[in-house]
């Protein structure tokens, strides 16, 4: 977790400085710009996560100043976040001062990123010999942190600990190295700390309140809300963070209140849109999904892999709307973003399976399944595709796969696998899976009559699925034989 830069991004002076550059951005003109103020708005797109405004904020710097330092040590900074390494070195080599403090710490990044530990070590090591200090220690312990070395990051926390144990930035360093390695306990106490020595500091809040969020302790988050609150009841970052936890509260329309004030303050509306679209998506409003996806287009000012889920999000509106045409643009569009995305080769096969091209279906189905980052989602997903399509042998072969993959995402598909087994006439298999529908899955017999049941048309199997269900409880049934592989 990278603390946000400071108090300095909610200033009025900040403020002013971020709209004047964004309504340069929404009108096509030009302003000038000091160095110092460009860092600050590539440090502030950074802390938000907006890696293409933050690239873009640097590019126009780099050509009101093509020469300062600060700017191209950002610039190289995006370059080595992106993976273009060689890029990057040929720009820090550019740079006039080789010497230079914070040209030979990114250096050790770049190394780093490169996997070149030995020559990163080396440098960091004969950095600290010429710059011993407790900020040394710290940059070098941030460092290794960003590059996920736990083991280097400790030493140095714990060296800088050993020499100026009372340093807040230290205590703040050490707090961000527990919540990124999964110690949130132990960064839960150092924040407090840290609150006792400086109270009214709303990032050290902030980041005690993302704890609690790991932690899913949304009433002690809200606790700590209430005291962000009161210290300055406009900050955005703190609305967001009250948003989260009501969601986790399934507080939903206070969350979602909570995000349309963020979007009517903020300069960064794609940002907090395709938040507020997401959560529409999940509560299947897909009106208001085309509604603010548009909105999002509109602004362009999202990374491409975004602009694909995005589409996906929107093409699968459309298929719920019945808009085969305008899914099938979608999902089109999707890909010209990022032709490996998982979601939208699912989403092309279903919409194969409605147009009946089987062949194709498949294709897709099968591209989305090889980039998917869990294959079991992925075959949960076409196994529910083919089964809405009554496509029976299709559905039970990947539901049958996803269970030898991973049997613990099996539960919600038990009842639909007898069912597979039902019109296929298998009886002694659908059994089985109608004995583990009811240990695990048993409240889906409660769909029976509602319009969105899966076995509305098999009043015989919903029979049968509920008599397994009573001679279990009943004792009639021992259950166990039938819940081994």
């Amino acid at each position: 977790m990278k603390d946000d830069l400071s108090s300095i991004f909610h200033k009025p002076e900040f403020k002013q400085l971020l709209a004047k550059y964004s309504d340069m951005i929404e009108n096509h003109t030009s302003i000038y710009l000091e160095p110092d103020e460009i860092t600050l708005l590539a440090e502030f797109y950074a802390s938000m996560g907006n890696i293409k405004a933050c690239e873009e904020v640097v590019d126009y710097g780099v050509m009101l100043h093509p020469d300062n330092p600060d700017i191209l040590i950002f610039k190289c900074h995006n370059l080595i976040i992106k993976g273009h390494t060689h890029e990057a070195q040929k720009l820090l080599n550019s740079i006039a001062d080789p010497n230079d403090y914070e040209v030979r710490l990114l250096q050790a990044e770049l190394y780093l990123a490169q996997k070149r530990n030995q020559e990163a070590d080396e440098l960091l090591n004969q950095l600290y010999q010429d710059e011993k200090n407790t900020d040394t220690m710290l940059d070098i312990a941030h460092l290794y942190m960003d590059g996920h070395q736990k083991k280097n990051a400790y030493y140095w926390l714990q060296k800088a600990s050993n020499e100026d144990p009372d340093n807040l930035g230290l205590l703040e360093e050490l707090a961000s190295y527990h919540f990124s390695f999964g110690n949130v306990e132990e960064a839960v106490d150092l924040y407090n700390r840290l609150l006792d020595e400086a109270p009214y500091t709303i990032d050290f809040w902030h980041n005690l309140i993302r704890c609690y969020l790991r932690m899913y302790k949304p009433e002690k988050a809200m606790e700590a809300i209430d005291f962000a609150m009161a210290i300055d009841d406009t900050n955005l970052i703190t609305w967001e963070l009250k948003s989260n936890a009501l969601l986790l509260e399934n507080e939903i329309d206070k969350a979602m209140e909570c995000l349309f004030y963020i979007e009517k303050h903020t300069t960064e509306k794609p940002y907090i849109q395709n938040i507020i679209m997401s959560i529409y998506f999940f509560m299947q409003n897909y009106q208001k999904v085309l509604e603010y996806a548009d909105k999002i287009t509109t602004s362009n000012n999202l990374a491409n892999f975004e602009m694909a889920s995005l589409y996906h999000k929107k093409g699968y509106s459309r298929l719920q709307l019945g808009d085969l045409q305008a899914c099938e643009e979608d999902i089109e569009q999707g890909l010209a973003y990022d032709n490996h995305n998982s979601d939208l080769y699912l989403l092309k096969g279903e919409l194969e399976l409605i147009n009946g091209r089987m062949e194709e279906a498949q294709q897709s189905f099968h591209y989305g399944r090889l980039f998917a980052e869990d294959e079991a989602d992925s075959l949960s997903y076409i196994g529910n595709a083919y089964f809405r399509h009554e496509c029976w042998q299709q559905a039970l072969n990947y539901f049958k796969e996803q269970e030898e993959l991973a049997s613990e995402t099996m539960h919600v598909h038990y009842y639909q696998i007898a069912y597979c087994y039902y019109q296929l006439g298998l009886q002694d298999e659908m059994f089985t899976y109608l004995v583990r529908g009811a240990i695990f899955s048993s409240e889906l017999l409660k769909m029976e009559g509602q319009n969105n049941s899966p076995f509305s048309q098999g009043v015989q199997f919903l029979e049968q699925a509920k008599d397994v269900f009573t001679k279990i409880e009943n004792g009639e049934i021992n259950p166990m034989k039938y819940l081994q592989s």
